[in-house]
C-alpha cells in the first residue's frame, strides 16, 4: 500500500511549486501550472483596491477570440461567456476586454483565486468549439447578414406574416421592399425539417392565392448537411413546385445578396 502521508506531501509540494507569485507594479502576478493554446502559462493578477483585492487577466485573451472570428459580444456566445465567468465570480469589461473578479476580502483570496483560474480555463473552451457547435448560431448569423446586406433596400422584421391574410404562416424574417414594385419576401431559416415545412406551406398558400407577383417564400438552409434532416425527396418535390431555396454556410454573402433578385417581379 502507498504511504498516504507521503502522497499528501508530494501533492502539496507539486502544486505549491507549480504556482508562482511575484510582485509587479499592478500588485501581484500569479502564474498557474496550466497552459494556453500557444503553450504559455495562464496567468492573472491580484490588484489591491479600497474595497478588497481584484483578480484580473491581462486583457489579451478576449481580443484574441474576436480576432479569430469568434463573436463574443452578442447572442449565444455572449451568453455562454457571461455564464462561465459568473460561475467563477468574474465578469468581463466590454470596454477593455479584461476579465475581472469582484472585490474579494484578503482572507478569501485563496479560494477566490482558484475559482477565478477555473473561469479562465473554462472560457478556453470557446476557442476550441467544434465547427458544428459554432454552426448553432446560424439563425443569429443569418439575421445579422440580412440586416448588413439588405437594410438599404428592405424594411426588415422578424417572426411575422407577410400580410394579414397570411397570419397563419409567419416567416422568420420578412423583407418588405421600399420600392412598391418589388416582391415582399418571407425568409425561413432552415436547420431542420420544421422550418422547411413552414416555407413549403407559405409557398403553397401564396400560389393558391395567386399572389406570386407580390410575395415570395424562400428557404435559407444552413448547409447541405441539413439535407439529411429535410430528406432529398422532400427537397426535390418542394423545389420542383417552385419553392426558392438558398444555402447559407460557405457562401453567406451570395446567399443573402441574391435575395435582391428574387424581389424583382
Amino acid at each position: 500500500m502507498s504511504d498516504l502521508a507521503a502522497v499528501q506531501e508530494s501533492l502539496h509540494r507539486s502544486f505549491g511549486e507549480a504556482i508562482s507569485v511575484r510582485p509587479v507594479a499592478a500588485g501581484l502576478a500569479i502564474r498557474s501550472p496550466f497552459f494556453d493554446g500557444s503553450g504559455d502559462h495562464i496567468a492573472f493578477y491580484a490588484r489591491d483596491t479600497e474595497n478588497g483585492v481584484v483578480l484580473e487577466d491581462d486583457g489579451d485573451y478576449l481580443p484574441h477570440l474576436i480576432a479569430s472570428g469568434i463573436d463574443i459580444e452578442t447572442g449565444q456566445r455572449r451568453q455562454l461567456l457571461d455564464s462561465l465567468l459568473a460561475e467563477s465570480g468574474a465578469y468581463w469589461d466590454a470596454d477593455t476586454f479584461e476579465i475581472r473578479s469582484r472585490e474579494v476580502p484578503t482572507e478569501r483570496i485563496g479560494s477566490a483565486s482558484v475559482r477565478f483560474l477555473s473561469g479562465l480555463l473554462r472560457i478556453r473552451t470557446l476557442e476550441s468549439l467544434t465547427k458544428e457547435t459554432v454552426r448553432s448560431t446560424f439563425k443569429e448569423d443569418a439575421a445579422s447578414a440580412v440586416v448588413k446586406s439588405l437594410a438599404d433596400m428592405f424594411d426588415i422584421s422578424e417572426r411575422k406574416p407577410l400580410t394579414k391574410e397570411l397570419s397563419e404562416f409567419p416567416a422568420d424574417i420578412v423583407l418588405t421592399p421600399r420600392d412598391p414594385g418589388l416582391r415582399t419576401i418571407g425568409l425561413f431559416l432552415v436547420n431542420g425539417p420544421t422550418q422547411f415545412l413552414e416555407a413549403e406551406l407559405l409557398h403553397t398558400e401564396i400560389e393558391r392565392r395567386q399572389q406570386e407577383k407580390d410575395l415570395q417564400a424562400v428557404a435559407l438552409i444552413e448547409d447541405n448537411r441539413k439535407m439529411a434532416l429535410i430528406t432529398e425527396r422532400r427537397y426535390q418535390r418542394a423545389v420542383n413546385r417552385g419553392l426558392q431555396t438558398r444555402f447559407f454556410r460557405e457562401d453567406e454573402t451570395q446567399a443573402i445578396t441574391g435575395l435582391r433578385k428574387l424581389a424583382t417581379v
